[in-house]
Formats: structure tokens, C-alpha cells, sequence
């Protein structure tokens, strides 16, 4: 499992940057095969760009190296690139080279919670452009929150009303963090927040990563998407979800890595009769794409 991958580096003082929330159930193979992203993409990319090499089983039998532990290589065409992503379609990955980094020292969860999902979203491509690199930065709306919150049986900071951004940033050293955790806190104050907390990062993390689960709970039948626009096109695309969803009567719940522009929009069928669940979301699907390609986005950034 990833997760295992993870905890294999930390444990020799080292570091895996791949982060899906899927951590503890999907392994570095699928990860591999569908360029998975996650939690620390706005800092470390996605998969893709945290393998050297890849061994491959072509479609005619023939097991081939692509790749390999180099930092540099311009002899002929990134055969890997391709191959990572392509879902087994070019080949099956049979063995992968990861890259793996020093261990982050200084590491802070800020949480900024906002009163609205207009005056949370909004500070996202705030947080990007304010100077400081953020390893991640994840969004849940507040209905989010509170179903979280039900699922795990927990009391979680303000969400009766909190909207939540989930700030992460690491630093060469506690000074280095201090003065980026200030940053961030008054950014977010400035712009709106009800509070700006340093969040524990195992209880806030467990409830980001619970987020799938949670949704399932509530109902077994869903549509989930996963659309991905620029990220400053953020706020663009919260609006038309919002408006879409109560245009067309149907529950939603919102989790997103916002820091690159993807949205993880679940849609629940709930007790809703199945002709009329049909229709309303072929209806909401066919004006939330085309609101997605005219914010220059495209219809899935991770599955």
C-alpha cells in the first residue's frame, strides 16, 4: 500500500511525496498506472514526477526498462511519461524506481476557517501567489465538514458553521515557519476567516482522508467528479457547483485539492426515485462540463 511505501521511507528518514487520500487501501503500482495525485501535489506534482523508472511488460511479452535513477536523461523519447497513466492500456507495470527525498523537519497544518465557501475558495489563489510555496492546500465546504464530523463521531473546530481551508507548509527551520505561519494567518484574517488554527495534524488529516467514507454513508449511490480547472479559476467553478446544485435539487458534497484547481464534487442519489435521479444529473453533469471547458479545465484531474 502507499501508505506503507510512506512509512517505509520515514522510518529510514526519508520521504515519499505521493499522498492520495486513498492512502491505506491503493497501492504504488495503481498510483503508478493512473498518474495518481493527492494532498502534496501543489508542491511535489503528481506521481509521475516522483518516479525515475519503471519496468514494463509490453503488449507483446517483451519486459523492458524505462527509466532509471537518473536526475538528467535526453537520449531518446520519456517512453515512462507516457506509460505512467495510461491505465495498463500501453503496458503492465511490473516494478518502479521512486524517488524519495530528506525527510521534511519543520512542518505546520494551519486551519482557516472561513464563513462562507465564497470567502474560503476565494483565498486560495490568494495563498498561492502570496510568496509562500504551500505543500498543500485542501478545501471542504461546511455541509462537508458536518457530515465528517457525524461519521467519525467527532467534535470538529467550528463546524456548525466552519468552511474549511487546510494550509500545510514546511521550512528549513523554526524561524523559517514561524514567519510563514504569520504570513498565512494574516492573509486569511484579512480575507475574511473566522479563525486561523494550528491544526493537529493527525486528527485534521484523519478527517480530510475521511471524506469518501463519510459521503458513502450518507448514500450508497452517488455520481462522483472530479474536475479539475486552473486554480485560480477556483472560485469561478464553487460558484456554478453551488448554483447547479440548487437548480437541480440535488445533494452535494464538495472536498477539493484546491491548491491545483481539482474538485471532488460527489452527487447523491439519496431517496431520490431513479427517473428522476437519472435526469436531474445528466442534467447538472452536461452544464457542469461545459462550465469546466469554458474555464479552460477538463473533466477529470486524477481518476
Amino acid at each position: 500500500r502507499t501508505d506503507d511505501v510512506q512509512k517505509a521511507a520515514k522510518a529510514a528518514g526519508l520521504f515519499y511525496a505521493g499522498d492520495p487520500c486513498s492512502g491505506d487501501s491503493c497501492f504504488i503500482g495503481g498510483n503508478v498506472a493512473t498518474n495518481a495525485g493527492g494532498n502534496k501535489a501543489v508542491k511535489y506534482g503528481t506521481t509521475r514526477h516522483q518516479v525515475y523508472g519503471i519496468q514494463v511488460v509490453t503488449p507483446k511479452g517483451e519486459l523492458t526498462r524505462l527509466g532509471g535513477r537518473l536526475q538528467k536523461n535526453t537520449t531518446g523519447y520519456s517512453l515512462e511519461q507516457l506509460i505512467m497513466g495510461s491505465e495498463g492500456t500501453l503496458g503492465i507495470i511490473t516494478e518502479v524506481t521512486l524517488k524519495l527525498m530528506p525527510l521534511p523537519q519543520h512542518v505546520v497544518d494551519l486551519l482557516a476557517v472561513f464563513p462562507t465557501v465564497e470567502s474560503a475558495i476565494a483565498i486560495v489563489p490568494k495563498v498561492i501567489k502570496a510568496g509562500v510555496l504551500p505543500t498543500c492546500v485542501e478545501f471542504m465546504d461546511n455541509i462537508t465538514v458536518q457530515s465528517i464530523g457525524k461519521f467519525l463521531n467527532e467534535k470538529l473546530p467550528r463546524m456548525e458553521d466552519g468552511n474549511y481551508v487546510i494550509i500545510q507548509v514546511e521550512a528549513e527551520n523554526e524561524d523559517d515557519l514561524d514567519n510563514k505561519s504569520v504570513l498565512l494567518d494574516e492573509l486569511c484574517v484579512a480575507n475574511g476567516a473566522l479563525e486561523v488554527l494550528v491544526a493537529d495534524p493527525q486528527k485534521i488529516w484523519r478527517a480530510r482522508k475521511a471524506f469518501a467514507e463519510a459521503v458513502r454513508h450518507e448514500s450508497f449511490i452517488m455520481c462522483k467528479e472530479d474536475v479539475v480547472v486552473p486554480y485560480d479559476k477556483i472560485p469561478d467553478i464553487m460558484k456554478t457547483i453551488e448554483k447547479l446544485s440548487t437548480q437541480y435539487g440535488l445533494v452535494t458534497r464538495t472536498a477539493s485539492h484546491a491548491g491545483d484547481g481539482n474538485i471532488h464534487l460527489n452527487i447523491l442519489k439519496c431517496d431520490m426515485p431513479e427517473a428522476e435521479w437519472d435526469s436531474k444529473l445528466s442534467g447538472l453533469q452536461a452544464e457542469l462540463y461545459t462550465a469546466v471547458y469554458a474555464l479552460g479545465g477538463k473533466l477529470s484531474g486524477e481518476h
